[in-house]
């Protein structure tokens, strides 16, 4: 599946800002290194000054790199990054985090969606429960058949319960982390036909505007999904125990 990519990469100044921004969520560009300001650089693309200079302005805006005068453009230490950036979100899964990346995945999943469930009990309307319905019956008929499009289902089910709680900064937070909520559903699909009876209690409950049964059965789902997780088991039981 290909990943989501906000941050346009066309022509040679999309192209500068993924590629300094991937190395340095690789780790090829750690804290305190500096960033080539010479065009023709190893590593770095041949481009003007101006494409630079604009590249390294998008990369700072995202606490990636830090840019004074004399001393020139470094790598920031890593508590200056903006990680919930959907581009930072983006790159870090083109560098294949592992495992821990997606247990910190399950925790924000945990602190945010059950509760989310209960809200969207308590607020959905008619047509944003149509839609869910919507969502839930193209998980069903994809589950056995094409797992590309049971993820783009799953992923629209979870983000419209966002939707429904009517809160801003909820349905802003599922734009912002459907790239690597896509990416977290990808590595544990083989758990898809034993999840999707979880999903329809989630939208049984939310149909019913049973707040408590849809918190309870959206916290079960995740942690079904989380215990599922090949090589972190132990570190994703614990944390949610």
């Amino acid at each position: 599946m290909t990943k989501a990519r906000t941050y346009p990469r066309r022509g040679l100044h999309g192209e500068l800002v993924h590629d300094i921004g991937t190395r340095i969520l690789r780790g090829e560009l750690r804290p305190g290194d500096p960033i080539p300001t010479e065009t023709g650089t190893a590593g770095v693309l041949d481009v003007s000054r101006t494409v630079l200079r604009e590249a390294i302005k998008v990369l700072v805006a995202k606490g990636l790199v830090i840019s004074r005068p004399k001393t020139g453009t470094h790598v920031r230490d890593r508590a200056y990054w903006n990680l919930m950036d959907p581009d930072v979100l983006a790159w870090r899964l083109e560098t294949d985090p592992g495992d821990g990346f997606f247990v910190d995945v399950f925790e924000l999943r945990r602190l945010i969606e059950p509760a989310a469930a209960a809200l969207a009990a308590e607020r959905a309307i008619a047509e944003e429960i149509a839609e869910l319905e919507t969502a839930f019956a193209e998980m069903e008929a994809n589950v056995d058949r094409n797992p590309d499009e049971y993820i783009a289902a799953d992923l629209r089910f979870h983000e419209l319960i966002l939707t429904a709680c009517h809160n801003e900064l909820l349905g802003h937070l599922g734009s912002t982390l459907r790239a690597t909520f896509r990416a977290s559903f990808t590595r544990t699909n083989a758990s898809a036909a034993q999840t999707l009876p979880m999903h329809a209690v989630v939208l049984d409950a939310i149909r019913a505007s049973d707040g408590p049964a849809a918190e309870a059965a959206m916290l079960e789902l995740i942690e079904t999904t989380a215990s599922q997780l090949a090589g972190s088991g132990d570190r994703v039981i614990r944390a949610g125990r």
